[in-house]
């Protein structure tokens, strides 16, 4: 995996979407959720245990389907909820709503570069999604924490990306709402985007991205913007 030689961002051959949170909305999931016993911070708890959960399962050099982590990590948060209404919710996730800036995103992208998706989700569940919002069409290559046996950030998914799509790390760019995700994408050598929904600070400890906008036109628009030595 070879970073940027001079520490300068490349505008991109490749750009990667992150999906769920990024490309797709959870939102749609907190009815199930309040129907299984949860309240207004269920969601925000569940994801944070299901991350913290994959995240902990690769740092250990193991492996476990987002499916069963999502569906265990649930229970932890839910502990008195029905099994029935654990799997409603976790299902529900192959039916999110697509953000209202991901297909411009994706159409903008394609008239200077090529689109690829990177997600711990399952192939399944991806391609369910993408098909579902339309996405479909524009992306190229799909890769998911399944196919390395590791959920991002680790490096593999981002490498795996950049070799299916035949270009070095440092000319594809990563796309995510997460600040985790672009750690893990910028240490792999990529170049960074972060989509800033929220109004949030990026993490100090994370270093910055090369670039952030508050939807994700803005962010390919300052990608493509860049004028690093290619």
């Amino acid at each position: 995996m070879t970073p940027r030689s001079d520490g300068t961002p490349i505008p991109p051959e490749v750009i990667a979407f992150d999906v769920v949170g990024t490309l797709f909305s959870v939102a749609s999931l907190q009815p199930l959720l309040t129907a299984a016993g949860g309240d207004g911070s269920t969601l925000d708890r569940w994801f944070s245990q299901l991350l913290a959960d994959g995240f902990a399962l690769t740092a250990a050099r193991d492996y476990q389907p987002f499916r069963y982590v999502a569906k265990t990590s649930l229970r932890t948060v839910l502990p008195k909820s029905k099994a029935a209404a654990r799997d409603r919710v976790v299902t529900a996730i192959n039916r999110l709503d697509v953000h209202p800036d991901s297909g411009p995103a994706m159409g903008r992208t394609v008239m200077n570069a090529r689109v690829a998706v990177i997600s711990n989700t399952s192939t399944d569940t991806t391609r369910k999604l993408l098909a579902g919002g339309g996405l479909d069409a524009f992306v190229e290559t799909v890769v998911c924490a399944e196919d390395v046996q590791k959920w991002k950030p680790a490096s593999d998914p981002y490498a795996l990306a950049a070799d299916q799509q035949g270009v070095p790390l440092q000319r594809m760019a990563m796309v995510s709402a997460h600040p985790w995700d672009l750690l893990g994408a910028r240490k792999a050598g990529l170049v960074t985007g972060w989509c800033n929904r929220t109004g949030a600070a990026f993490p100090a400890t994370f270093g910055k991205p090369d670039v952030t906008g508050v939807n994700l036109v803005d962010v390919v628009e300052k990608l493509f913007a860049l004028r690093g030595a290619g």
